[in-house]
């Protein structure tokens, strides 16, 4: 006879606090907010970006008279923001046109990332480029031998190199 949704591990991953009482939800809900879109968005949220996830919260708290419905109304809404969607690159300043610019670092951990692993870059590569290193020759060269010793790397070839070379397509004689 369950009465919830239980205590699981993804859960758990999601819900980083619980308000103690009504006042807390809205700081704790843009602490859990704060940390999926860092995640999903592959960068840190800017205020902006939590401005317009905290309506969803609100509006969803309201209409299920939950925390954990607010917490999942916004989460809805975060999941088709193009931030999480697309992989957007912003240079740093603007460049001249046909101008040549070094990608910034959270960029190019995202690039590594879904290159080696067809998947978000994790939170130790996060940290890196957020820390402004990751461009540096010894730290880029460390997460990407840290990268590919993962399993996740099979990516690599289960993916790219296999559909690139159309290995996918080829027959064993």
């Amino acid at each position: 006879a369950p009465s919830g949704p239980g205590a699981t591990p993804s859960r758990r991953r999601i819900f980083t606090c619980r308000p103690a009482r009504p006042a807390d939800e809205a700081t704790c809900a843009r602490q859990i907010l704060s940390g999926l879109a860092r995640r999903a968005y592959r960068r840190p949220p800017s205020p902006a970006d939590l401005d317009a996830l905290m309506p969803f919260f609100a509006r969803g708290r309201q209409a299920s008279g939950t925390f954990d419905g607010g917490i999942q109304s916004a989460l809805e809404r975060l999941l088709v923001d193009p931030s999480f969607l697309f992989r957007i690159e912003r240079p740093a300043t603007r460049p001249a046109s046909g101008a040549v610019y070094r990608v910034g670092d959270l960029d190019l951990a995202s690039r590594l990332s879904f290159f080696l692993w067809s998947s978000v870059p994790d939170e130790t590569l996060l940290v890196a480029a957020e820390g402004g290193t990751l461009h540096e020759p010894g730290v880029l060269g460390r997460q990407t031998r840290r990268l590919l010793g993962d399993p996740r790397s099979r990516a690599l070839t289960d993916n790219f190199a296999m559909q690139w070379l159309g290995l996918d397509r080829k027959t064993h004689v």
